[in-house]
C-alpha cells in the first residue's frame, strides 16, 4: 500500500464533458486528490474570496482551461499569474486547444517554475494528463 501523500488539486474548466473527464482521472489517481471543481474563473475566485488564510486553502496544483471565464475577453493565465505575483505558490497546468510555446516564456521570467501545458485534443489519454499534471508540480518544487 502507497502512504505518499497526494498532491492536492483543483479544476477550472468551463466545458462540463471536459471537466468531468479531468475530475474523474484525478479522482481515479494514486498521485493526486481532486479537493475541488470550477465551471468558471469567476467560481474559483469567488470560492478563493471567501477564504482566510487564502494559502491554506489553495491547491498545490492548479488546473486551468485558459478561456474558463464567463466573459470572452478574460483568460485565466493574467489572473493565475497575478495570483502566483501575491505570494501564493502553487503549480499551473494550462489547458487549451492552442499553442503555448511564447506565453509560457513570459510567465516564467516572473516565476521560473510550476508552469505546463496540455493541450487538448482527440488523442489525450488519462495518462498524459497525469502525466503533465505531474510533471508540472514536479517543476515547482525540483530544486
Amino acid at each position: 500500500m502507497d502512504y505518499s501523500p497526494k498532491i492536492s488539486v483543483m479544476v477550472i474548466e468551463n466545458d462540463d464533458d471536459f471537466r468531468g473527464l479531468l475530475n474523474g482521472v484525478f479522482e481515479r489517481s494514486e498521485q493526486f486528490v481532486l479537493v475541488k471543481s470550477f465551471g468558471s474563473l469567476e467560481d474559483f475566485g469567488v470560492a478563493l474570496l471567501q477564504q482566510n488564510p487564502a494559502h491554506d486553502w489553495f491547491p498545490q496544483l492548479l488546473v486551468a482551461d485558459v478561456m474558463s471565464s464567463v466573459n470572452p475577453r478574460v483568460e485565466c493565465t493574467s489572473y493565475i499569474s497575478a495570483l502566483r505575483d501575491e505570494g501564493l505558490v502553487f503549480a499551473s497546468l494550462f489547458v487549451s486547444s492552442m499553442n503555448f510555446g511564447a506565453l509560457l516564456r513570459v510567465l516564467r521570467k516572473k516565476h521560473p517554475k510550476g508552469w505546463g501545458v496540455l493541450q487538448k485534443n482527440s488523442k489525450l489519454s488519462e495518462k498524459a494528463i497525469l502525466d503533465a499534471a505531474f510533471e508540472t508540480y514536479a517543476d515547482l518544487v525540483r530544486v
